[in-house]
């Protein structure tokens, strides 16, 4: 077989997702020679699944408190999200991509449409699909960064950015292989989780759950793991047939270790969040002398939906039972169910319906600066391929897009 001549351009970079699309966009404004190399048939398959294919593209309040929406790595990507902003974010989509946006609740930015692939398309579009090469899986990095596919094609480029995803929505052309690619430039990847996805409980617990499938309620949730309390939250919990979902459930996965099974893990529902016990009896023992002739599921419906409250009654076995007729046992389960329902987690959250991963190359080895490997001058590492995890609502891809800008500035600098 013939051997192809090597191209060369400026800059490569390696995935075609939400992160190398905007560093598309920023070199494509300063005019670089570049080109970005997807594996996949098609730049960004897994953007067209953000926001339930909705695009919740950017948070407003995202470099407000970055410890609290990205935790551990809070620290690293605030200088990212200082230089480029969410406010710069969406002027970036609206003037230069020409996609109108709009605020939903917690400041939730939506494209206008309320379809992902706008979003995606525009990228696409401003770029300039000469300059997105798909079909190219890289396979090897030899020195001098030249980027080779399984099929043999080279690439040559004088500065290299990295964005080739995590390990969530394998489908979508991340399944983790290329963290190989880093490995080889003599980067650490940190352990791997899914993250942002929903959780399933046992099929015991299964029967509550079901029963409420697509009901959702505001509740804390705390994760127990060897009886021990290793996260906890509050937010919209979503019941659905295999178990649980929902935001206060998404932040929850990433917690989840992956040997659970093996050890007593399970999710507890509090539906009386910033009550205490005492005080949620205090006043259900009130309702039920002004109320002898109800049941006491149809008091609990002052607390939870009446279809919870009557699930919530079977569980504490209260069905049948009315408040003039009610001992303190009864009570006491109904407060149980209502404040302390454990589900028991049947399995570790999988990847494949993860939104995100937890874990990645490792940030101790990149400048927060300008996202460029400390170990590799001239290689640059952004978006969901190094360990920076958001929380849902549009957190992750301000954090790529930041994190983008950053890298092509100092490129271009």
């Amino acid at each position: 077989m013939e051997k192809r001549e090597t191209e060369v351009f400026d800059v490569a970079v390696i995935g075609g997702g939400a992160a190398g699309l905007f560093a598309g966009c920023f070199l494509k404004k300063a005019g670089a020679s570049f080109v970005i190399l997807e594996r996949t048939d098609e730049a960004g398959k897994k953007l067209l699944l953000t926001g339930h294919g909705r695009c919740n593209i950017t948070n407003r309040k995202a470099a407000e408190d970055p410890r609290r929406y990205y935790r551990e790595a809070g620290s690293f990507i605030y200088r990212a999200l200082s230089r480029f902003t969410p406010e710069d974010t969406i002027r970036f989509i609206e003037d230069e991509l020409h996609v109108p946006l709009k605020e939903e609740e917690d400041g939730r930015m939506f494209p206008v449409s309320d379809s992902s692939r706008t979003i995606r398309d525009a990228l696409v579009a401003y770029i300039g699909s000469e300059n997105i090469l798909t079909g190219f899986d890289c396979t090897d990095i030899d020195e001098g960064f030249t980027v080779t596919s399984a099929g043999g094609r080279s690439i040559r480029c004088k500065k290299l950015i990295i964005a080739a995803g995590g390990r969530s929505y394998p489908g979508t052309g991340s399944d983790g292989s290329s963290y190989q690619l880093a490995k080889k430039q003599g980067h650490t990847v940190t352990p791997l989780f899914p993250a942002l996805t929903s959780v399933t409980v046992s099929e015991e617990d299964r029967e509550l759950t079901s029963s409420l499938s697509g009901v959702s309620v505001n509740a804390g949730a705390s994760l127990y793991v060897d009886s021990k309390k290793k996260a906890g939250g509050t937010g919209d919990v979503l019941f659905t047939h295999k178990g649980l979902s929902g935001p206060v459930i998404y932040e929850l996965s990433r917690e989840i270790p992956r040997d659970v099974v093996s050890r007593d893990g399970w999710i507890e529902l509090d539906f009386t969040p910033g009550r205490t016990d005492e005080e949620v009896d205090a006043e259900l023992l009130e309702s039920m002398k002004a109320h002898t002739d109800s049941k006491l599921t149809t008091l609990a419906s002052q607390y939870v939906p009446s279809s919870v409250a009557s699930a919530l009654g079977k569980r504490a076995g209260v069905t049948d039972i009315y408040a003039g007729r009610c001992d303190r046992r009864s009570r006491k389960e109904l407060i149980r169910a209502l404040k302390h329902l454990g589900l028991k987690i049947a399995e570790p959250p999988p990847f494949e319906t993860a939104y995100v991963t937890r874990g990645g190359v490792a940030l101790r080895e990149l400048r927060r600066k300008s996202m460029e490997s400390k170990i590799a001058g001239g290689l640059y590492l952004i978006g969901e391929y190094i360990d920076v995890d958001g929380a849902s609502g549009g957190y992750n891809l301000q954090a790529c897009i930041s994190e983008a800008f950053i890298a092509v500035d100092d490129i271009m600098s």
